[in-house]
């Protein structure tokens, strides 16, 4: 049972057992991941949010570059991905070649017209840099 302790006449401080703070912390922690899965099957419902496709993943795995990966799987052409972001083709062919990495401006632009993060690039660019 739980004690509450007054300081200058107000609730200051809570007592209690350590097996009820214990449980009082884990329904917390189980609302939060509730509230969490929640909105995530929302925004998936919504399309705002996808999971991210076994094809990309396996290529991802296997070292391809993510410029590569999420053009192919969104079927596009480097012309295609040119025409939607605005990158030239050559910077294009260069980022998927890992000859440059581009600047945040490029991979901005290339994952606005992918549709995706900008970590959905940049964190398999060093993930490639680092095997």
């Amino acid at each position: 049972m739980a004690e509450i302790l007054n300081h200058e006449g107000k609730p200051a401080f809570v007592v209690m057992p350590y097996d009820e703070y214990l449980a009082m912390l884990k329904k917390m922690q189980d609302a939060e991941d509730s509230e969490a899965f929640r909105k995530a099957k929302a925004d998936l419902l919504n399309g705002e949010d996808e999971i991210l496709p076994n094809k990309v993943t396996n290529r991802l795995m296997n070292g391809d570059n993510p410029v590569t990966a999420w053009r192919e799987y969104r079927e596009f052409s480097q012309k295609g991905l040119h025409e939607k972001s605005g990158v030239s083709t050559s910077m294009i062919s260069q980022i998927e070649s890992g000859q440059k990495t581009g600047s945040i401006k490029t991979i901005r632009k290339l994952s606005e017209a992918l549709n995706i993060d900008v970590d959905d690039i940049v964190a398999y660019q060093k993930m490639d840099k680092e095997s």
